[in-house]
């Protein structure tokens, strides 16, 4: 005995989800292609294969491809805007003194902070997702400004932390004449062991932080 076909909504449900809920919908018996505003024949699988290969389709993912890349771009512009200045004041504070972000969790602390500043105070996370980067941004292009076409020199160094991993440093100066030098830490990153060929790459990412664009100079 033949197997009964299976209902019509059923099968447009099947192939929506096979080909992209986003891209097809269904209405009773119809498979409507959302990109293309066309409807598609749904009785022949063959069919849906052929109108996801034609020119017109391709056109359109990429249209949809594009609009999708552009809110992004607005939505990072838009935190971008909406970024407070106290925020990016406390972040660059904390850096400069050495005190730790979390510190930012201790509750009387905040209350502090509220009580005196009137501001909302942002949380640990929100300084390290929106703020931190600025400032290592910032930071590096003072760097930057500070030692570009001076002599300068670059010392590292190994040691070992608590945990007991192998830390290496680099530290930049400038040779001045008539005075000392600014003195800057330019990088700080932990090597799996300590030979002349993981120090060689730790030189090497130094320079690339430092002058990212391949700059060099006398």
């Amino acid at each position: 005995m033949p197997k009964d076909k299976q209902p019509l909504s059923r099968h447009l449900k099947t192939l929506s989800s096979e080909f992209g809920e986003d891209v097809f919908s269904i209405d009773n018996v119809v498979l409507f292609c959302k990109l293309c505003e066309v409807k598609v024949d749904p009785e022949r699988r063959s069919s849906i294969i052929q109108h996801i290969k034609t020119e017109k389709h391709r056109r359109s993912i990429e249209r949809q491809i594009n609009q999708n890349t552009k809110n992004n771009q607005q939505l990072l512009t838009n935190l971008t805007l909406k970024k407070s200045t106290f925020s990016m004041d406390l972040c660059r504070d904390f850096i400069s003194a050495n005190i730790p972000l979390n510190k930012l969790q201790n509750t009387e602390f905040r209350k502090f902070l509220q009580l005196y500043t009137q501001k909302d105070v942002p949380t640990e996370s929100t300084i390290r997702k929106f703020y931190l980067d600025d400032c290592y941004e910032e930071m590096m292009a003072n760097i930057r400004q500070r030692v570009f076409l001076k002599k300068n020199w670059i010392s590292i160094d190994e040691t070992t932390d608590a945990e007991g991993r192998q830390i290496a440093n680099a530290i930049i100066g400038t040779l001045e004449e008539d005075r000392a030098g600014d003195i800057f830490l330019l990088n700080t990153d932990a090597l799996e062991k300590t030979n002349h060929s993981t120090v060689c790459k730790f030189f090497d990412k130094s320079l690339s932080i430092l002058w990212p664009d391949g700059i060099k100079h006398d």
